[in-house]
């Protein structure tokens, strides 16, 4: 079978390799693209990049083969561009605009347990041990070091519609933030 790389990892030429130490050794690993996989088979002669993005429960992909678009290289810059312009989308569609710098987690666009409409802002209500409720928006989302981070907005203090779009806003400036 004949080799895609000819001989030569074309990774180490990108610097798509970091170097990492461990126990006093240098170790090389592949660094990774959010949505985006390689896949070398040679049962069936694909080469190629494989792109994923998941929004409301389904799945879009496409494949960038190296054939058709130049070579390794090439293929993985085209995967990297329509990654990054469907996120966008996504992005759009969930918040009303998309940041500049697309973040390196997962955006959850849809949720069955949902019960205001808008991703990441719940509606609580918990009875207190005195016997009176406690009613709030909570607010969730992941900080850039991967953390479940929630801030909650209180009805009986702001009112039903103020606490909402408070709670909102947050949400929004939070995900276009990081």
């Amino acid at each position: 079978m004949r080799n895609p790389f000819n001989g030569k990892n074309p990774f180490e030429d990108l610097e798509l390799f970091d170097k990492k130490k461990s126990n006093g050794r240098t170790q090389k690993s592949k660094v990774s693209y959010k949505g985006i996989s390689r896949i070398d088979s040679e049962h069936n002669h694909t080469h190629g990049w494989y792109v994923r993005i998941r929004q409301n429960g389904k799945v879009k992909s496409k494949f960038f083969s190296d054939r058709k678009y130049g070579g390794i290289v090439k293929a993985l810059m085209k995967a990297r561009r329509h990654y990054r312009k469907e996120m966008q989308n996504v992005f759009t569609e969930t918040l009303g605009e998309a940041p500049e710098k697309i973040p390196n987690r997962v955006i959850v666009t849809k949720n069955k347990n949902n019960n205001t409409g808008i991703i990441g802002v719940q509606r609580i209500e918990r009875e207190n041990p005195g016997g009176s409720t406690y009613r709030a928006f909570r607010v969730c989302w992941t900080d850039p070091n991967g953390k479940a981070k929630t801030k909650f907005f209180s009805i009986n203090k702001l009112g039903e519609e103020a606490a909402f779009a408070q709670a909102c806003e947050y949400r929004k400036e939070k995900l276009l933030s990081e």
